[in-house]
Parts: structure tokens; C-alpha cells; sequence
């Protein structure tokens, strides 16, 4: 079993949905919009948001994340009114266009530093490929971490234990100037068993990001240092965007 497969089966014990995360796209998407979540893992931000009536639909490149975001949908959102076409997707950053018609969506989502998984020339195509499913005003909403802050001072991620597994991760220097290597460790407390990973992140800086906001089509944007809306800056690891086309 391949470690995204193994984790895919922990995911969101690991990671669960956060309220703030939930209650603060809900406050700049209005029920009834359609929301596509790019990266979406296994789709627990698209199955809330479809509990309040948003169509959201998600898309994730690992097909062990949509295998477990199509079962988790079945069992929760029963009784819901389903949609024609597939909920989740499996696909990269770079596929939307393909994916999706354009100017489809009132929002389009990609958090959980989901972007800076693609190299810095795609992260750029990514922005200008999601202005393209936007309707006329739609919203982008992005999170990364700050890495300007972590550059400056350094990482330290915690331990997540949870009742079946252990997970540990932390950064490595990359091949290359720029990159870095994000280094993960997933430990299954049944059966003992030990999954590692490694994967290049490609670090994009804040105003790397706003300049490339610019020349894609937004036309102004706000931005944050976490869910509860404190402004980002100094000392503020996340860093969370709100964008919208002009």
C-alpha cells in the first residue's frame, strides 16, 4: 500500500475540518453558489458545504482520496438531492480547465497548502486557470503558509496523534535554491506498521502572490493570518487570500 493510499484512510482523523475553516468561506459564499474545492482530499469541505446548500464539487490527484471522498458522500449526504454529474473528480492543479467548464463556478477554494505542491510556473497557471471557471465577480480563496515567516524563523511542525495512527512531518532543504523537501511519516498504531514520503513544495512568497494575482485577472483581494480573520504579517504562519475577478 502506497502512502497515500494509507493515509487517505486516516485523513480526515488527521486533518478534521475546522469550523473556522468552514464558517469563513461560508461567509464570502452564499448558499446556492457552486464552489469547486481544488485539492480537496477526501472531500470533507465539499460535504459540509453541500449540508448548507452550496454546490460544491471537489477534485484531488490522488485517486485513493476521490475513492474515499465518494464513499464518505454516500454515507453522510443521503436524503440530499444528488447531482447528474460526479460530486469528485480525480485530477491535478493544472487539469481544471479540462475538468471543468469555464466560468462555472461562483468560487473556487484550494487550501490546506494544496498549491505550492505544483512548480512555481504551474502555481501561476493554476491562478489564471481558475479566473477562467469563475463567473463575472466570482472569488478565489487560497491558503498556504506564510513562507516568508518560516524562511525567517523556521518550522516546527507538531505531533498528531490520534486514536489509530501517528503522524510526523517537517521540511528538509530541496534539490534546488527555492524548494524544499517536505518530509512525512505516517505510523499505523494497530498493526505497527511505518509509512514515509517525501515530496518537493515550491515555497511561494506573498508578494510573488499578490504580483501574480494582479496579472491574472483579479482585480483586488484581502488577506489574512488565519480563519479568525487576524491579519496576516509577522509571526502569522497561514496565509489565507481572498481574491475576486474584476
Amino acid at each position: 500500500m502506497d502512502f497515500y493510499s494509507i493515509l487517505s484512510k486516516y485523513y480526515e482523523e488527521i486533518f478534521p475540518l475546522s469550523i473556522e475553516s468552514l464558517d469563513f468561506v461560508m461567509k464570502r459564499v452564499p448558499s446556492e453558489s457552486s464552489l469547486l474545492d481544488a485539492g480537496c482530499g477526501t472531500g470533507g469541505m465539499v460535504r459540509q458545504l453541500r449540508q448548507q446548500g452550496i454546490q460544491a464539487k471537489g477534485f484531488d490527484l490522488d485517486e485513493s482520496m476521490i475513492y474515499e471522498a465518494d464513499i464518505r458522500l454516500a454515507e453522510e449526504l443521503t436524503g440530499i438531492e444528488k447531482d447528474e454529474n460526479p460530486v469528485f473528480k480525480p485530477g491535478n492543479l493544472t487539469d481544471m480547465t479540462q475538468l471543468y467548464s469555464l466560468e462555472c463556478f461562483d468560487a473556487v477554494i484550494c487550501l490546506g497548502n494544496t498549491l505550492i505542491h505544483i512548480p512555481f510556473n504551474l502555481q501561476f497557471q493554476f491562478l489564471q486557470d481558475a479566473a477562467k471557471l469563475l463567473n463575472t465577480r466570482g472569488t478565489l480563496i487560497l491558503q498556504i503558509l506564510n513562507y516568508t515567516n518560516i524562511l525567517d524563523e523556521g518550522m516546527t511542525f507538531p505531533l498528531i496523534e490520534t486514536e489509530h495512527c501517528r503522524f510526523k512531518r517537517h521540511y528538509e532543504p530541496g534539490a534546488s535554491d527555492g524548494m524544499l523537501s517536505f518530509v512525512t511519516e505516517l505510523e499505523e498504531k494497530k498493526t505497527g506498521r511505518l509509512f514515509e514520503n517525501s515530496i518537493l513544495h515550491y515555497p511561494m512568497m506573498p508578494e510573488t502572490l499578490m504580483a501574480a494575482l494582479s496579472m491574472s485577472g483579479y482585480a483586488e483581494w484581502d488577506t489574512y493570518g488565519s480563519y479568525q480573520e487576524v491579519s496576516a504579517g509577522s509571526g502569522q504562519l497561514p496565509l489565507i487570500v481572498t481574491a475576486q475577478l474584476e
